[in-house]
């Protein structure tokens, strides 16, 4: 709902030039608390789906202005600023917050919202009405240390109303199970890698007591520590080394097999600690690459992680043979192929996961068609009508001959020459527009409201 939270605070200096606000000039809540003289702090807010009146609320000496095309009629007043915003999607227009930081009393506690929205809700109901077909939401992305290096602790976690939610361990825990109860969800949590004992357990212990008694916590270590596209995955694999474990069952990263199993065995122990006389309510993940089941298997064999977890996760993607060398026709006609393919390996998976008494799901997929440098067909590919048809035989194949979890990423993302990633290209898009969304809405029998 704050649209503060659409990016971090960037500095503009006396001569215009733009650079990232220093750590040490952030107070411990994450608000801009010094800055050098002549300086402003800049930071680019969310664009909300519908146009409106809006309000900026603060504490601190100061105005807070805020500039853009698609502003209008700003007031100031001590503590608020007041703007209209035109609806600008489905080209959406950034509006920009600046401010001149008072070292004695400087401005914190921005909260930028629609004039007749609730002063506290978290989320906006247009994206809870979104989330609400689904019956689990999975919030890697929103936890931004999954995928990072540094240290992770309770002291220093996001709290809600915090400055900024895209540094430290990402969107704090209170804000996603609200989101989880709000849409009546089961929540699926990914531990960072570096999150001490401390953290894991207040985190377990925070969604215990707060996630609705009728709703399931699945929880996973990191994301993909095979890819070693990932930061996490080098230093798994340099942990294992420096344990002296095996690297040739290593899959992308030499020894991360091994590290994963330990590191997913000790986090494991804590949840089942905090949820002891509760475990009906949790559900512990292990994830591997999905079209390996040979290593899939010996990481649950690794340390007996069977005994340590309740399910297997994969990801099944299809359209990697796409490139933009092909025609739209050619894309689209590859792609049945490819989720049989995609599918065919889950059922493998099964058989894995079934030999250890453990369920299977997955913890993504999708189609997963990127033509770097064609934007233009990957905009045809992402919203052609035949990728419907795609996602239809894909949970339909899914349901038929694999009946367990399918988490499908993501739920929006904007078209680019990294692809399409989203189910939509915005919250609240028509449908008509959204392929891979309606089908969705379709399979599920639901439809978005609240």
């Amino acid at each position: 709902m704050n649209l503060i939270y659409n990016s971090s605070w960037t500095l503009q200096d006396a001569s215009g030039g733009y650079s990232e606000v220093p750590a040490d000039s952030l107070d411990a809540n994450g608000w801009v608390k010094s800055a050098p003289a002549g300086s402003k702090v800049i930071r680019y807010l969310a664009a909300p789906l519908n146009a409106g009146k809006f309000i900026c609320r603060y504490q601190g000496n100061g105005t807070v202005n805020v500039t853009g095309s698609a502003v209008s009629n700003v007031t100031t007043s001590a503590g608020a600023t007041r703007f209209s915003l035109a609806a600008t999607y489905p080209n959406p227009q950034s509006a920009t917050l600046s401010y001149a930081v008072d070292p004695a009393n400087y401005i914190r506690n921005i909260d930028c919202r629609e004039v007749s929205a609730s002063a506290t809700a978290y989320l906006a109901p247009e994206y809870l009405s979104a989330l609400s077909p689904f019956r689990t939401i999975r919030f890697m992305k929103w936890q931004v240390a999954t995928e990072g290096n540094w240290p992770v602790t309770w002291a220093t976690r996001n709290k809600p109303g915090d400055g900024d939610y895209s540094r430290n361990d990402g969107v704090p825990v209170e804000i996603m199970v609200d989101a989880a109860n709000e849409a009546g969800s089961d929540l699926f949590v990914t531990m960072p890698w570096n999150a001490d004992d401390d953290y894991i357990t207040k985190f377990a212990t925070y969604v215990r007591d707060n996630l609705a008694a009728n709703h399931r916590a699945y929880v996973e270590v990191s994301n993909e520590v095979w890819n070693g596209g990932y930061a996490v995955a080098a230093q798994a694999a340099k942990e294992a080394q420096a344990e002296g474990l095996a690297s040739a069952t290593g899959s992308g990263a030499a020894g991360a097999l091994e590290r994963y199993a330990e590191k997913t065995e000790q986090v494991m122990s804590i949840w089942s600690s905090v949820f002891a006389g509760q475990t009906t309510r949790l559900m512990r993940v292990a994830s591997w690459q999905h079209v390996s089941p040979y290593y899939s298997n010996l990481l649950l064999q690794y340390m007996n992680l069977s005994r340590s977890v309740d399910a297997l996760a994969t990801a099944p993607y299809f359209g990697y043979e796409a490139t933009g060398s092909m025609s739209l026709d050619q894309i689209m006609s590859a792609l049945p192929g490819e989720v049989t393919s995609a599918v065919d390996s889950g059922v493998q998976q099964k058989a894995v996961a079934q030999k250890y008494g453990l369920r299977y799901i997955t913890y993504e997929g999708g189609q997963t068609v990127v033509l770097a440098g064609n934007v233009p067909l990957e905009l045809q590919v992402e919203r052609d009508p035949r990728m419907h048809d795609a996602y239809q035989q894909f949970m339909t194949g899914w349901q038929s001959r694999i009946g367990d979890g399918l988490t499908l990423f993501a739920l929006d993302g904007q078209i680019g020459q990294y692809g399409g990633w989203g189910l939509s290209e915005y919250v609240g898009q028509p449908l008509s527009q959204t392929p891979k969304l309606r089908a969705a809405y379709e399979f599920t029998g639901t439809k978005p409201g609240r």
